[in-house]
């Protein structure tokens, strides 16, 4: 395998496109562990993606420190660049959530014949203290971790070490979406295959402006961060 500038390896890259689909399971299984029920663990979805978020975030300090990178320096502002910058940003809000729900609810109606189905597996009761925790640490950690992982720091990567540049572009879209096939990992196809596709848009809108100008990814976390802060609320909304 080749090494970048950065000597980082592809199977080193492949490796941190894996980790979160990898670590994902992991947490469920370990949640499955401490409550004696798989079915059980799915409930906790959101706690399992806040813990992959820790450890993605992690892993990155570690990895960018043996580039002699500092991690935040990611999510420094460009000041030539930011009223640009801002202003696709904030195009992209404007379309964010269409392009998120329509995919969603479209695949919900082919797959179930609703759209209520995913929404039942996915926002069942948890404990309150729980939610209340989420609420902060799962839009706060998915902000630092997601978008950073596959477009701040494997497909830059990616493409010093592929000559093919469509590879780069295209493998980080492709593992933010197909991530969500686990995260519940429900033994259902349908629901993987749901979970697998829903996002696919989304990614691909975000891969294509991160690709093009990467000076976005700061603004982009911000958003991200707001939007995956739904979840958790709806689930506030839904407590018992």
């Amino acid at each position: 395998m080749e090494n970048n500038s950065n000597g980082i390896s592809s199977k080193g890259l492949i490796i941190m496109l894996f980790s979160r689909l990898f670590l994902f399971v992991f947490f469920q299984v370990l949640i499955a562990l401490l409550l004696f029920s798989w079915i059980e663990s799915e409930k906790y979805w959101l706690l399992t993606a806040t813990l992959t978020n820790i450890v993605s975030i992690v892993l990155l300090i570690i990895l960018l420190k043996k580039e002699k990178t500092k991690y935040f320096a990611l999510f420094c502002f460009s000041k030539k660049q930011w009223g640009k910058d801002f202003i696709i940003s904030f195009c992209i809000a404007l379309i964010s959530m269409p392009v998120i729900l329509i995919p969603s609810l479209s695949l919900s109606q082919l797959f179930w014949g609703n759209t209520s189905y995913y929404h039942q597996v996915l926002f069942q009761p948890i404990p309150v203290y729980i939610i209340y925790f989420l609420l902060i640490a799962f839009p706060v950690t998915i902000c630092f971790a997601e978008l950073t992982t596959y477009f701040g720091y494997v497909m830059p990567r990616l493409e010093s070490n592929f000559k093919l540049k469509w590879i780069a572009f295209l493998l980080p879209v492709v593992f933010l979406s197909i991530q969500n096939c686990a995260i519940p990992l429900v033994f259902e196809a349908k629901f993987i295959a749901f979970r697998g596709l829903m996002y696919l848009p989304y990614s691909l809108l975000l891969g294509i402006a991160l690709y093009k100008r990467p000076t976005l990814l700061p603004y982009l976390a911000i958003l991200y961060g707001l939007i995956y802060a739904l979840p958790v609320i709806t689930l506030l909304t839904n407590k018992y």
